[in-house]
């Protein structure tokens, strides 16, 4: 098992304020390999990347690190391949309140994966404003429309760890992560509710930002959820976008994923939760095709 998911990020800044840069380069570890093929990562690690390095620079930009990653939308341009990777990013917006960043990674060149990230300052308390509990986040209340209602009655699990295993394995990411079932099960075909957790991090020695986290997790929502038979159809994902209500400092992410299908196209949605409620929410737009043509 490999002890992280990225080694050696070498970066530089340029410039100050809004137009600032960062460029740089990484080494992609084994443990990225996604589903597809061992030599194609799996999009979870390269969008947490992008959102980790979006944070690196609008920090030096703004001079502080009270800024929150709340939001990124990721398209795959290409597929990203298990190698060394070219990093990019600009600050594209910059206000006392909210910072946007434009990311990039490129393989020998060739960009492969672009995201857009917006970043906030939080409450000076760090509390969101009176309301009612049904719209509080962290709230089980808040969790009543999401894939599988009756596992916001599980959040308050103590230990994931005794739930029995999800049954997701068979190539590199997977295994690098722990997968435990509250609904459903891997390959059988449906909405499915399941506690995740890395057992690596994203680069070694840094501990992840709550979006980061999310990220590393949420690009499986489609997997997770499948309605098709993985060895006759492929459904990757040409986008994802992830939105974040408050921040966790839980290493587990409990995800009710759900996937919708149309003619060679298909949506999976899914709600992230940690143990004291909801965090975010997950979108990714699928191009669904046989295997067999």
């Amino acid at each position: 098992m490999d002890t992280a998911f990225y080694a050696g990020l070498d970066t530089e800044l340029t410039g100050r304020g809004a137009g600032m840069e960062l460029t740089g380069t990484v080494l992609s570890a084994a443990a990225c390999g996604g589903p597809w093929s061992a030599e194609l990562q799996h999009g979870g690690p390269p969008s947490a990347l992008l959102v980790r390095l979006a944070e690196q620079l609008a920090a030096a930009a703004v001079g502080h690190r009270n800024l929150v990653a709340a939001r990124t939308a990721a398209e795959f341009l290409a597929p990203v391949p298990v190698a060394p990777l070219q990093v990019w990013a600009r600050v594209e917006r910059l206000a006392r309140s909210a910072v946007l960043v434009r990311t990039q990674l490129a393989a020998s060149g060739k960009p492969c994966l672009q995201a857009r990230v917006w970043l906030m300052t939080e409450s000076p308390d760090g509390r969101p404003p009176a309301a009612g509990p049904a719209v509080l986040a962290g709230s089980a209340a808040a969790d009543r429309d999401v894939a599988d209602p009756g596992a916001a009655e599980l959040l308050t699990t103590e230990d994931p760890t005794e739930l029995p295993d999800f049954g997701m394995d068979g190539f590199p990411y997977a295994e690098h992560l722990d997968w435990r079932a509250v609904s459903g099960k891997a390959r059988e075909p449906g909405p499915a509710t399941v506690w995740v957790r890395a057992r690596v991090p994203l680069l070694a020695g840094e501990q992840p930002s709550t979006l980061q986290r999310l990220l590393v997790v949420a690009d499986s929502a489609s997997g997770v959820s499948s309605l098709l038979d993985w060895d006759d159809w492929s459904f990757a994902n040409i986008d994802l976008d992830v939105h974040l209500v408050r921040q966790s400092q839980d290493d587990w992410v409990l995800m009710q994923a759900v996937s919708e299908l149309g003619a060679g196209l298909g949506l999976a949605r899914s709600s992230l939760s940690d143990r004291a409620g909801l965090v975010g929410a997950g979108l990714q737009t699928l191009l669904v095709r046989s295997r067999r043509d």
